[in-house]
């Protein structure tokens, strides 16, 4: 306080009018939107679960050349799923049981990509759209 009233009226007058431009182009400006950016929205989610009989479901589309956020649950202790492997992706994940498990990759432009239990016996694929 004791610096502004050295100023001056004139310094005085100036540092309010800046302020009151500020504050005009505040309350001016759009409102932020609470919605996800395109980039985010743009990612496929896919929920896949796993039982001792397999994938369900076992055949999933997703669009092509983009994100796919992939959900697996495992909800039986029985048969061979406690893991899962996109033999193209190079990834392979342990599925604890009654656990969701985000699995991100990118979809080729073409064809699909198989996912395997991790002894290759429970088989699935997504398809490129």
């Amino acid at each position: 306080m004791t610096t502004i009233r050295n100023l001056g009226s004139s310094a005085c007058l100036a540092i309010l009018a800046l302020a009151n431009a500020c504050e005009r182009n505040a309350t001016n400006a759009p409102a932020e939107s609470n919605q996800a950016s395109p980039a985010v929205s743009a990612v496929a989610n896919l929920a896949l679960t796993v039982d001792g009989s397999g994938y369900h479901p076992a055949s999933f589309n997703a669009p092509a050349n983009k994100p796919v956020r992939l959900v697996v649950t495992r909800t039986s202790d029985e048969g061979c799923g406690q893991q899962i492997v996109f033999p193209s992706l190079e990834i392979r994940r342990d599925l604890p049981l009654n656990r969701e498990v985000p699995i991100d990759f990118t979809m080729p432009a073409s064809g699909s990509v198989a996912f395997t239990c991790g002894m290759n016996m429970l088989r699935g694929s997504i398809v490129a759209q």
